[in-house]
């Protein structure tokens, strides 16, 4: 692996840090702007849920497509795309005349995060040696966590002063500055300049993750049922396809690497158990608490903060531990923090248990992620960095998703999918969030078990 000046690391390291910020960013700001969205356009909670949900699913459909194009026509290339179709969405999204219209001007946004998210890593791995590769990842991570952080504050003060759509205003900014710092790299790094991008495969990925997603996120509606088995037969048909074209948008053989595919699963585990977390504390502190946004945004601040300190630490370390150690530790304590908000969840809120929770939880996701993404990343070889960074985001945000569409189906069974929070159905949404935290936690119990026995792989063996 060539070395590259420090000028070069630094300016790929500031605009992917930029890009990956925006995205957690927007999703922690229009959390609390939730309440004012329902006002503005009289919508649902489960209406609500969706408006989070279609970013995810188009997101997860485009990420394959995108790595597979970054391979073909370059990163830095794709990396520039992503952004400007982010920033149209961005624009679109300000004028939403209805629910209907942001789920659309979502969904173009989605797009162009797609094209950025699955060259951020790549990109790092490709100009940072492994020996200071998880310090790197680490900035890299905290920059999500700090999205994630100021995103509460920044999106509550706003939503109360100018109203929601002030929101999108400030994200474009933000896009367009990661743009602009990437075309100061000189390299459009491409691993298959000569290979012709596999369309079909595409096609049959796209409607097979949509329809397995758009089934997900209507449950426990019959026809949910339907489409997800539908769409999970043609996910089946896609890999079989796939295992047979010349230039396939998806490469299986880095699946075979034992550690590779159980540190995968333990990032959707841990994705999955904690995503729903904000979407219901901010309803429970908005709805229940009858907080401002403001204020559930302060209180929602604490979490990332704890993070972004212990991904800066927890990246470093990773460079010189055994690769099990600090995501297993991550995953149990996200486990204990769930475990609070399970036994302290009541209609009197408890603050302090929630201000405890959300440090827990924080902690736990500070250890866990970078050093996970350091190990997917060790894994595997230079010429699949691409791909690998494209399924780190892919199995990210499918966690999301059905963490999500877990949230908006259990506000179907037990509230509907007309109602809001309201003292009359107040100890109902209680109920909910019990549940809530009953499935995150198995979900965390599990991926301790997939984290800690990974195993330990040669990358040049697969």
């Amino acid at each position: 692996m060539a070395e590259h000046s420090k000028r070069v690391k630094h300016l790929v390291l500031a605009a992917s840090c930029l890009a990956i910020f925006v995205n957690p960013l927007a999703g922690s700001m229009l959390n609390l702007a939730l309440g004012a969205i329902q006002t503005d356009f009289g919508c649902s909670e489960h209406e609500l849920g969706w408006v989070s949900s279609v970013f995810f699913i188009v997101s997860v459909m485009c990420l394959l497509p995108a790595s597979r194009l970054a391979d073909i026509y370059g990163k830095k290339r794709t990396f520039i795309w992503g952004s400007i179709i982010g920033s149209i969405g961005a624009v679109c999204s300000i004028f939403s005349p209805n629910i209907v219209f942001l789920y659309v001007f979502r969904g173009i946004t989605a797009v162009g995060t797609a094209f950025t998210s699955c060259t951020c890593v790549s990109m790092i791995a490709d100009v940072y040696l492994p020996d200071e590769r998880g310090g790197a990842l680490g900035v890299n991570t905290a920059c999500v966590y700090l999205g994630a952080s100021l995103g509460p504050a920044i999106g509550g003060f706003f939503t109360d002063l100018f109203g929601w759509r002030s929101i999108f205003i400030l994200l474009l900014p933000l896009m367009i500055s990661s743009a602009f710092m990437i075309t100061q790299y000189r390299e459009n790094v491409i691993s298959s300049p000569d290979e012709a991008f596999d369309s079909k495969g595409s096609m049959i990925y796209v409607t097979g993750i949509a329809i397995m997603m758009f089934g997900l996120i209507s449950l426990p509606e019959l026809y949910a049922v339907a489409m997800m088995v539908i769409g999970t037969v043609i996910i089946i048909g896609f890999l079989k396809f796939e295992s047979k074209e010349k230039h396939p948008i998806f490469h299986g053989e880095m699946f075979s690497n034992v550690a590779f595919r159980r540190s995968m699963v333990a990032l959707f585990l841990n994705y999955a158990a904690s995503f729903s977390v904000a979407f219901f504390l901010s309803r429970y502190l908005q709805g229940i608490g009858l907080l401002t946004a403001t204020e559930a945004g302060i209180v929602m601040m604490i979490q990332p903060t704890v993070q972004v300190v212990f991904t800066l630490i927890s990246g470093r370390l990773s460079d010189r531990m055994d690769k099990r150690i600090l995501p297993t530790l991550g995953m149990i304590i996200l486990c204990i923090g769930l475990a609070i908000l399970l036994f302290t969840t009541d209609i009197d809120i408890n603050y302090p248990a929630i201000y405890i929770s959300q440090a827990v939880m924080g902690l736990g996701f500070g250890l866990f992620s970078a050093p996970n993404t350091n190990a997917v990343m060790s894994y595997v070889r230079a010429a699949q960095y691409n791909q690998a960074s494209g399924m780190i985001a892919v199995f990210r945000q499918t966690g999301m998703m059905l963490s999500m569409g877990l949230a908006t189906c259990l506000i179907s069974i037990f509230m509907g999918t007309d109602t809001a929070i309201e003292p009359s159905n107040y100890e109902v949404f209680i109920d909910i969030l019990r549940y809530a935290w009953v499935i995150c936690i198995s979900f965390s119990v599990v991926g301790i078990f997939f984290s800690w026995f990974r195993g330990t792989s040669d990358p040049d063996k697969h």
